[in-house]
């Protein structure tokens, strides 16, 4: 069972050593405390999220290249060690494609039946999937419907406004997970 595999560890370390890997990785890779951010407070207003995801700036981490936007209140703990390695995925894919079409294929043609940027996100919940078979030994019903929830909600701009095609899919991504091939 991977339950407690490495979780022993204390917390602030293990958040402070992904941090220490993500700048190995990306050597302009900033960590900052998004509620203090001017151009993240810019995004909120000017995209008017405060009407469609007003919890944006105290709930959802964002990445802009290799720059990580995370509310003050994960930064340090257990929960944002899990959400730098679900943002880790997003920057890999996005140095990998060019920051350029990332952020193009990011944010067009929403809402949509399958977009990249769902594609992007799916990849990024398949590691927070992994994260808690880590910690947990299991992925849990709740990680599911939390996850289906991001892709057909206001959230994220109704991603994916099938929660039949949604669902069926999660759970793909979690069989893949557990059987250690996604």
């Amino acid at each position: 069972m991977l339950r407690g595999r490495n979780w022993g560890k204390d917390r602030v370390s293990r958040f402070d050593d992904m941090v220490a890997e993500l700048r190995r990785e990306f050597r302009t890779f900033r960590l900052v405390p998004k509620e203090r951010s001017p151009v993240m407070r810019v995004l909120y207003r000017a995209l008017l999220m405060p009407l469609w995801c007003p919890d944006f700036m105290a709930s959802y981490t964002t990445v802009l290249g290799s720059w990580v936007y995370m509310p003050a209140r994960l930064i340090g703990t257990d929960d944002g060690y899990g959400v730098l390695r679900h943002e880790r995925v997003h920057m890999r894919d996005c140095f990998r494609t060019g920051v350029l079409p990332f952020a193009v294929s990011y944010v067009l043609l929403l809402p949509a039946v399958l977009t990249l940027r769902s594609v992007w996100e799916m990849r990024g919940y398949a590691e927070t999937m992994r994260v808690e078979l880590e910690r947990e030994g299991r992925i849990s019903d709740e990680t599911l419907a939390h996850v289906e929830r991001q892709f057909t909600s206001s959230s994220y701009l109704w991603m994916c406004p099938f929660p039949g095609l949604v669902r069926r899919w999660v759970r793909r991504t979690r069989d893949r997970v557990v059987a250690g091939v996604g």
